[in-house]
Order: C-alpha cells, then structure tokens, then sequence
C-alpha cells in the first residue's frame, strides 16, 4: 500500500511539472499570452508539497536509501527552480538556468516515478533494494 501511494505521489509530481510548463508557455508573449507569469509563479510555488509527501512516503514505503536521496535530490532541484528566476539582478546568466533546471527536474523525476511503480509491482513487504540486486547469469 505504502509503495503504490509513494509511486501516485511521484507520478503526480510529474503530472504537476507538466501544467507547470504548461502554465509557462501560457504566459509567453511570443506565443500569444499575456505575459504575466502569476499563475505560473504561484502554481509553482504551491507544488513543492507534492515532492515533500513524495519524500516523505519513501519512509514507510521501505523505499532503499539510494532511493530516498534521490527523492531528496528531485526536491532539492525544486528548490534550486523557485530560486534561480530571482537571481536576474545578481547574474542573468545563473537565472538564465531555470529552464534548463526544469528539464534536469522533469527528467529525473520521470525516471523516479518509472523505478517508483517497478518497486510497487513487487510483491508487497519485501524489501525496495531487492529490485536494484542483478540478476544471476546462468
């Protein structure tokens, strides 16, 4: 139960990235929005919370430590993203990241949801690193 809500929770993560980007592309006056990135600013403020519950279900999610870091990892990225746009005063070029910092962020966190239902498929209660264990040859 623990593992399939952990993998909803990070499945919703990405859900949310994608209106994110959405919410962007919406205010870009050179494809027809108003400019104004309120909506966007705000949405993108208000989804950090996904991430955290996504971290915080790792716990009793039994998810292995590697995996924990790496959900860990995808909200330190978020965090990165929410500070980057405010740094155009001090270095347009570091503010000029956030782009490239939330396709960083949308593909790790695409990959952690993929490993995220791989470990809920497994047969509840065993251990989350038993699916990182190779397989034996022969």
């Amino acid at each position: 139960m623990w593992r399939t809500l952990h993998a909803w929770a990070a499945t919703l993560w990405v859900a949310a990235i994608i209106v994110q980007v959405f919410l962007a592309g919406q205010a870009i006056a050179n494809l027809g929005g108003s400019g104004d990135f309120t909506t966007h600013i705000g949405f993108g403020y208000t989804i950090g919370i996904v991430q955290l519950v996504t971290l915080i279900l790792a716990f009793p999610a039994r998810m292995s430590g590697r995996d924990k870091w790496i959900s860990a990892g995808i909200l330190g990225l978020y965090i990165v993203q929410t500070q980057l746009p405010g740094l155009k005063s001090v270095s347009p070029l570091i503010s000029a990241l956030h782009p490239l910092n939330a396709m960083l962020l949308f593909a790790v966190s695409i990959g952690y949801a993929r490993h995220a239902w791989r470990i809920a498929s497994m047969l509840a209660g065993a251990p989350a690193v038993a699916a990182e264990a190779p397989a034996k040859a022969g």
